[in-house]
């Protein structure tokens, strides 16, 4: 078998697309070690299409984790041992349990329902940039973009005012530390929030999601571990437009063409948005996958229990999907990107998502037209995602 490559360096934190590159022109997927276990990434878009709806590759890591582990692993000391309090979620489940968690909060994902929360997104909006402080450099991010994220999915979710300020922090940690003591400490965090999260809310429900959750366990229909890992989805989720808002304002100041295309022309926002989502998604890996039976792929077949990783990173940039992939363009039409997954685990709250970054930059940059760059920010660490540890910006005195 192909020695794992160790994909995980300094340059790929920094600039992961030329290591993908390599490794897509090389074959259909590439054997990397990923925290201990070996994982097959997919990197060529009609690859990764197929795969995300292939009846062969299954999801529920726990339930399979002896025949993977016996297929998989590379480093024992280095698997990442998360609680399995945080592993039962919709995400990573197989039939039939995905569809019944699935469909135990799908309507507060509706249509109807996430269109109502773009009244209050404009209002938390609206409220953080007036409080900014213009005529000095700050970190976006702390200031503006967190803030946002966080105040709608803890509302979404039911977490009661003032005491949503942690979370973020333990979530952020599980997707990027590479130190097993700070992911423990944080998944034990997290674990403790959200019991009391849902316990608060089994005594004092409410229209959200951590009341209904707490509901549907007192009847039977999940179980304890089902709820809280729920929440933590959807957290993990619901925190995601902060980096596409951050990475969407980092790739308009690095373009000023197309930042001043978009405000000749505001009708491209939400160009924009799928762009930003295809260039620069702030996903460089889906969570994992496997295989249930050997899947073939274009010139190679990922052998029954490996582990898989999709990577829209990479498919993103496939130059046989998109036309001159490493161009930033708000005209093209790149809504065929696969940040948002594909299938039946795609992702549940991506319009809440959209409707989040089109407002936030829509606002932003008519609030401060002349928003520019005060260094280079730092992108953080990690495999699966693609963000950025700060982002300082200078906003301009108002006339």
């Amino acid at each position: 078998m192909t020695t794992p490559v160790r994909l995980v360096t300094r340059e790929f934190m920094r600039d992961p697309y030329p290591s993908l590159r390599a490794i897509r022109e090389q074959r259909a997927a590439t054997p990397i070690d990923a925290a201990g276990l070996r994982a097959w990434v997919v990197t060529r878009y009609d690859d990764a299409r197929t795969l995300l709806a292939h009846p062969d590759v299954g999801k529920d890591l726990v339930a399979n984790q002896e025949a993977i582990l016996r297929a998989s692993v590379l480093r024992p000391e280095k698997l990442r041992g998360i609680p399995l309090a945080l592993r039962r979620h919709m995400l990573d489940r197989d039939e039939p349990d995905h569809t019944r968690l699935r469909g135990l909060v799908s309507d507060f994902f509706s249509g109807p329902a996430i269109t109502a929360w773009r009244p209050r997104i404009e209002q938390v909006t609206a409220h953080l940039l007036a409080g900014l402080p213009f005529g000095e450099e700050i970190d976006l991010i702390e200031h503006f973009t967190r803030p946002l994220a966080r105040t709608v999915t803890a509302e979404l979710l039911g977490v009661p005012a003032g005491d949503e300020a942690p979370f973020p922090a333990w979530v952020n940690a599980l997707l990027t530390s590479f130190q097993r003591e700070d992911l423990r400490r944080s998944a034990d965090h997290l674990v403790a929030f959200i019991r009391t999260l849902l316990r608060h809310r089994a005594a004092d429900p409410g229209d959200d999601v951590a009341s209904r959750l707490a509901a549907r366990a007192a009847a039977g229909e999940l179980t304890e571990n089902e709820a809280i890992a729920s929440v933590h989805v959807l957290m993990t989720g619901g925190l995601e437009p902060l980096n596409g808002i951050a990475n969407a304002v980092h790739a308009l100041l690095h373009h000023p063409d197309q930042l001043a295309a978009l405000r000749a022309d505001p009708g491209l926002l939400s160009g924009c948005v799928e762009e930003t989502l295809r260039y620069e998604s702030p996903f460089r890996m889906l969570t994992p996958r496997f295989a249930r039976a050997p899947v073939p792929l274009t010139d190679l077949t990922i052998p029954a229990n490996e582990m898989i990783l999709v990577c829209p990173a990479a498919a993103g940039r496939d130059p046989s999907r998109f036309v001159d992939p490493d161009r930033f363009d708000i005209t093209r039409n790149a809504k065929a990107h696969l940040g948002f997954g594909r299938g039946s685990h795609r992702c549940l709250g991506a319009q809440l998502g959209r409707i989040e970054m089109t407002v936030a930059l829509s606002a932003l940059l008519a609030t401060a037209p002349g928003i520019r760059l005060a260094r280079e920010p730092l992108w953080q660490p990690g495999l699966f995602m693609r963000r950025l540890h700060t982002l300082p910006v200078v906003l301009p005195r108002r006339s």
